[in-house]
């Protein structure tokens, strides 16, 4: 597979929602959050979208890989600079679309999760990648690791330290081979996450 990677546009939001849906639909933590299993891949592909948009209309970055140069979206990853500051608007704009993809009854547990790993968040300047996939199709043929070799060529010019949670230990060894160490362990409805901490380059 020929992997290029480069910044979305406003106009790929619902791609980078369903390729996020699709990766991560099995994912532990994100069980945890959103246990139903009724409609789960549109649910999902909600919640993604959304944060997508958030991240792009408040100045984050959402990288997209790409099967060569105009080919189909194989992954995605959605990072958050230092100096990020979600708009208040942005984030009341998808207040309806995440309610509904969550669920009244799974918003409590939602929210405590969301709480737990902000938590964990450094409280100094720092790079933040939210979520990053695969699309099932594509697996192991070296998408996420173009995807994260990418951002972090740039994220290294910066002088920042970047910070993730890995929610398996597949991620957490891909992590490692980057440079991440393992700084904790958050625990969340039977699921955990490991944070991790690259140091500045």
């Amino acid at each position: 597979m020929d992997v290029h990677v480069a910044g979305a546009r406003p106009q790929d939001v619902p791609t980078a929602g369903r390729v996020l849906a699709a990766a991560l639909r099995d994912d532990a933590v994100m069980r945890a959050m959103l246990p139903e299993d009724t409609d789960r891949p549109a649910r999902l592909t909600r919640v993604y979208a959304a944060v997508a948009r958030m991240t792009l209309a408040s100045g984050g970055v959402v990288d997209l890989a790409r099967d060569g140069t105009a080919g189909p979206v194989v992954g995605v990853a959605v990072w958050e600079p230092p100096d990020l500051a979600l708009g208040r608007w942005a984030q009341l704009r998808e207040v309806p679309t995440l309610v509904a993809a969550v669920g009244v009854r799974h918003l409590p547990a939602a929210l405590r999760g969301l709480r737990a790993f902000a938590a964990q968040r450094p409280r100094y300047p720092h790079w933040f990648l939210a979520y990053v996939g695969a699309a099932p199709a594509a697996r192991g043929q070296g998408v996420g690791s173009t995807l994260l070799a990418h951002r972090l060529a740039v994220v290294d010019g910066t002088g920042m330290p970047v910070y993730l949670e890995a929610t398996t230990d597949a991620s957490r060894r891909l992590y490692e081979r980057f440079g991440f160490r393992a700084t904790g362990t958050i625990e969340l409805g039977g699921a955990n996450a490991t944070t991790m901490v690259r140091a500045a380059g």
